[in-house]
């Protein structure tokens, strides 16, 4: 035997925890210190590094504004140098037209950053251009360049501000150029327009993010804006404020500078690099958003947190076990012997359905023969009513459940809809607000259709949620629908097939706050909700869409703000539902509530019915139940019994019945054996818990039907009788 475990307050424990908790203390905080550090040096070098990017974009983009400065500055000046005098008197294009016009041309031909070349005359007026067709009599005497060309003689290359060409339409800079008389009077300009919109897409092609800008601002006027990306209109020519971190850079004549700042013109914070265009009055900024520089870092950061936090959780729960161990030893026995209990509490949860079914059909099956042995005014039919009651009760809180949770297959089936939308309202009633009033407006004649019955009760309780919500709390009324109508052509898709024809309508109408256009053309959209935080989960509605989707309809809303709302649901509309043939599945949705216990069925004495179940109480009542009825029943308690009996005498049954979950061999291994050992014997399955997959191996197995073990009284009987019906009792 091990000796017992040291008493808890044994002095050797006392003092050890001492040493390890200071151990990990210090290396807490040596790696948190150790781990900031780094954290903050990748912080700098994620800032370092995006302004470094920044430089050197600029840097290259400098480099593309200075070659086209340059080449404008040499092609304007030969071109002034070339051009004689006499080309610029009155009526000269006749005889220097074609020259002239042929150079310009020809000089522009490979500059694609420029619009035109263009010769004007002291005047103003366009004499000569690059591009056929635009000599076009246009006067430059307005433009700022010209007027600084005129007023000042020692002027030679200007460049004007951000313009609009007269004859392109596009933003333009002119880079002009004199053609000065002897005297130094003004004869004439050369004008090189640049097309703006060329660097705006060089710029575009820069990896700065989304809220990254690109900026082109000029040195000889305060900083005014010539060009930036993204681009806004209002701050083309405007001037930089004067204390600005940049101009006041490029003021004090660096060529360079890396700068943060917040911008006033979107408030962004960003990092940027500037550069200045050497030899022309102008400077390149190309900035990047701070936040998104950062976004990586954060995420870096929040992980290498997270992870470091959880690594000294971790090691806080290590070392505090090491000093507990002895102490805790037959603590952690008893919490073994719990986490066992819970786990198999968590098996047991699991299959709660299918046990706790099998105490209900038992329950309500064994109350049915009760009272069918107790004339009606005996004391206790009205205790058993009770119990039937309280039965049915619990038989359609399981059946909630599973719908809700989507356990169940979706079984289609003709019925009507008006006893749905009553038993709904019904539910939702008493969960209402006493301020808010539900009524049902069903049709005169039945509506059919085929649904799924726990389905369309899902789609109608989110509806009437929504709409008790849409009340806010306010006096009103809710009002669920139900008719026959052909569905309107306005209100579903152009190309649905239930426009124009006879639907089950069904609609949810409330007195609420409406929704306006733009909320209606998304309440579709999954995780979107008007709801406050915390409220809804904007799945409702999806849910919905997708459930009568599936039924092959169609949904409208009808909604206006203050005016309430309507949401329409059209239903392909279904003839009533023709008797039960023999040998159909016993598939259909479950009744909700159990009723009154049937009549016992005529005509069925005779047939020989095996029944397999390993309830006990189950069988019983079973056995019960169809003795009372006339057949001739066997019951077994195992599929091993029921293929030993079978085998001694294959002929025996007319039809056998077998429980789906039974120890050792189950309903389908029993229906696998019975294929091979009685070809032609019906076999059907009873469960309490109901599954796609369980209803495709049936189906694969050649299972008649799958029969739902808490309707076993309502269910079993008809379904004998159907097939006592089809085929004399008593084979050989």
């Amino acid at each position: 035997m091990p000796p017992p475990p040291a008493p808890a307050t044994a002095p050797t424990h006392a003092a050890r925890p001492l040493p390890h908790l200071a151990l990990l203390a210090a290396a807490a905080v040596a790696g948190t210190l150790l781990i900031g550090h780094l954290l903050w040096q990748a912080r700098v070098e994620a800032i370092e590094g995006a302004q470094t990017s920044a430089l050197n974009y600029a840097r290259t983009m400098q480099v593309r504004l200075d070659a086209t400065f340059r080449r404008a500055d040499a092609v304007v000046q030969a071109v002034a140098r070339s051009t004689p005098l006499q080309a610029l008197e009155p009526g000269a294009e006749a005889m220097f037209g074609p020259r002239v016009n042929g150079e310009l041309a020809a000089l522009s031909r490979a500059f694609e950053e420029l619009i035109a070349l263009r010769i004007v005359d002291a005047r103003g007026d366009n004499r000569y251009a690059s591009t056929p067709g635009a000599t076009a009599r246009v006067n430059y005497a307005d433009r700022d360049f010209f007027k600084r060309l005129q007023a000042d003689p020692n002027n030679a290359l200007v460049f004007s501000e951000v313009v609009t060409g007269r004859l392109s339409g596009r933003p333009t800079m002119v880079v002009a150029y004199p053609i000065r008389e002897p005297d130094g009077q003004l004869a004439g300009a050369v004008l090189a327009p640049i097309d703006l919109s060329f660097f705006q897409r060089q710029f575009q092609q820069l990896d700065i993010g989304q809220q990254g800008a690109v900026f082109l601002r000029r040195t000889d006027r305060n900083g005014a804006m010539v060009l930036r990306w993204p681009h806004i209109e209002a701050e083309v020519n405007s001037p930089m404020p004067a204390q600005h971190v940049i101009w006041q850079a490029m003021a004090a004549g660096k060529a360079e500078a890396i700068s943060q700042y917040r911008a006033f013109t979107d408030g962004v914070e960003r990092m940027s690099g500037t550069v200045r265009v050497q030899g022309y009055p102008f400077f390149l900024t190309v900035a990047m958003s701070r936040q998104e520089v950062l976004a990586g870092w954060r995420r870096l950061a929040w992980a290498t947190g997270s992870i470091w936090l959880a690594l000294l959780a971790a090691m806080s729960l290590l070392v505090w076990r090491v000093q507990q161990a002895e102490r805790q030893r037959l603590s952690l026995e008893q919490q073994l012997l719990e986490s066992r209990r819970i786990e198999s509490l968590g098996t047991l949860a699991g299959g709660i359905a299918h046990d706790f079914n099998n105490i209900l059909a038992a329950i309500i099956g064994n109350v049915a023969l009760a009272r069918r042995e107790l004339e009606g005014t005996h004391p206790a039919v009205g205790s058993l009513e009770q119990v039937r009651t309280a039965a049915a009760r619990g038989r359609t809180l399981v059946q909630q459940i599973l719908a809700i949770g989507r356990r169940q297959p979706q079984a289609l089936a003709q019925q009507p809809l008006l006893p749905l939308l009553e038993e709904t309202a019904a539910l939702l009633r008493p969960t209402l607000p006493a301020s808010v009033q539900m009524h049902v407006q069903p049709d005169l004649a039945p509506v059919h259709a085929a649904v799924d019955a726990a389905r369309l009760q899902q789609v109608l309780m989110n509806l009437c949620t929504n709409a008790s919500h849409a009340m806010q709390g306010r006096s009103g009324c809710i009002e669920i629908g139900l008719s026959a109508r052909a569905a309107p052509l306005h209100t579903l898709r152009p190309d649905s097939p239930l426009a124009g024809q006879p639907c089950a309508h069904l609609w949810v109408r409330d007195e609420g706050t409406g929704m306006d256009a733009a909320t209606q053309a998304r309440i579709f959209e999954p995780f979107f909700t008007t709801k406050p935080s915390g409220e809804g989960t904007g799945l409702g509605l999806p849910v919905v869409q997708g459930i009568v989707a599936a039924h092959g309809g169609e949904i409208a809303i009808d909604s206006s703000p203050g005016q309430g709302t309507t949401v329409h649901v059209y239903l392909p509309l279904a003839a009533p539902p023709a008797p039960a043939r023999d040998g159909a599945p016993d598939t259909a949705a479950p009744t909700p509530a159990a009723p009154a216990p049937p009549p016992l069925p005529a005509g069925a004495a005779g047939l020989r019915v095996l029944y397999i179940d390993d309830d006990p109480v189950v069988a019983l009542m079973v056995e019960r139940l169809l003795a009372q009825a006339g057949y001739r029943a066997e019951v077994l308690g195992s599929g091993t019994q029921a293929l030993q009996r079978l085998r001694s005498e294959p002929g025996a049954f007319d039809i056998v019945i077998t429980d789906y979950n039974m120890p050792g061999l189950s309903g389908l291994d029993v229906a696998h054996e019975l294929a091979d050992l009685c070809p032609g014997t019906p076999v059907y399955i009873s469960s309490g818990y109901i599954t796609e997959e369980l209803l495709g191996k049936a189906l694969a197995a050649g299972v008649r039907g799958v029969l739902q073990k808490q309707n076993t009284l309502e269910d079993l009987l008809p379904m004998l009788q159907g097939r006592a019906t089809a085929q004399p009792a008593g084979r050989p």
